[in-house]
């Protein structure tokens, strides 16, 4: 391999590792991970460094986090021993390599350079990026699921921000001091972003509406119980009652349990 062969692949690598960043940030940010932080912690993986920093927390709060982290180590030590292979290469190559050829090889190399600053500080890639996890996040979410998004760590707990798509039983209709979401599931509401106006002062008699945005501090645990796990919960008997209502007798009521004691013991 000559000099001006290696370097132009040299640069390619470096360019396709700065796409899979950009890759990976979008995938953090769809698990719910602000794109700032995930481009620190992807980045921090992919080059074996910083990862134990208290940050890293967000990156295993979740099975799905945890997946992922995973598959970015991998990727780095596959690639890291690509370009290490490469560098080889180009020292190999030095022995006969002419001016011009070195000349090249620089102006390739400060080429791309320039292509990697501009990806990382170009303010439209940004907002395509946002754009992307939107779209994506609206593809998963076509069932009205609860977004969760988390913002920082603080011991066992979360700061975590949840775009409310469907609200559950327990907060439909009530205040905050009725619905006691404090006490009873542990959960400090803290602002409700509902549309333009941002309620930073939230009040006993505050309630929250479906489409709001809010941000709480809580256990992970505690804020997925009530508002995805209850909600999935909420669907299943509405569908369950629904089936009730179409059954007109005796007959039809017994073939429908049956039939949903069959599907249970499939799926088990």
């Amino acid at each position: 391999m000559n000099l001006i062969t290696a370097i132009i692949l040299f640069n390619v690598l470096i360019l396709i590792y700065q796409i899979i960043i950009e890759i990976f940030t979008i995938a953090c940010g769809i698990n719910g991970i602000s794109l700032d932080r995930a481009k620190f912690q992807v980045i921090s993986l992919l080059t074996g460094t910083g990862f134990t920093t208290h940050e890293s927390e967000t990156m295993l709060l979740t099975k799905k986090r945890r997946k992922l982290t995973e598959r970015i180590m991998l990727f780095s030590y596959i690639f890291n021993i690509c370009i290490v292979s490469i560098f080889i290469n180009i020292f190999i190559s030095f022995a006969n390599t002419t001016m011009n050829e070195v000349k090249i090889g620089v102006v390739l190399t400060i080429w791309n350079l320039i292509l990697i600053g501009f990806l990382n500080h170009s303010r439209t890639m940004k907002k395509m990026l946002d754009w992307l996890i939107v779209k994506v996040m609206n593809y998963k979410n076509k069932k009205k699921d609860n977004f969760i998004s988390i913002y920082d760590t603080y011991g066992n707990k979360v700061i975590a921000e949840i775009e409310i798509k469907h609200l559950p039983k327990e907060l439909r209709n009530k205040t905050v001091e009725q619905s006691k979401i404090k006490y009873t599931h542990n959960i400090q509401l803290l602002v409700i972003k509902r549309k333009e106006e941002i309620i930073s002062e939230v009040l006993p008699t505050t309630m929250i509406k479906e489409g709001d945005v809010i941000i709480v501090f809580g256990k992970l645990k505690d804020i997925k119980e009530l508002f995805i796990r209850m909600m999935k919960r909420e669907e299943k008997e509405e569908k369950h009652l629904k089936k009730l209502d179409k059954i007109n007798t005796p007959k039809e009521f017994a073939s429908s349990m049956i039939k949903e004691y069959q599907e249970k013991q499939e799926n088990h």
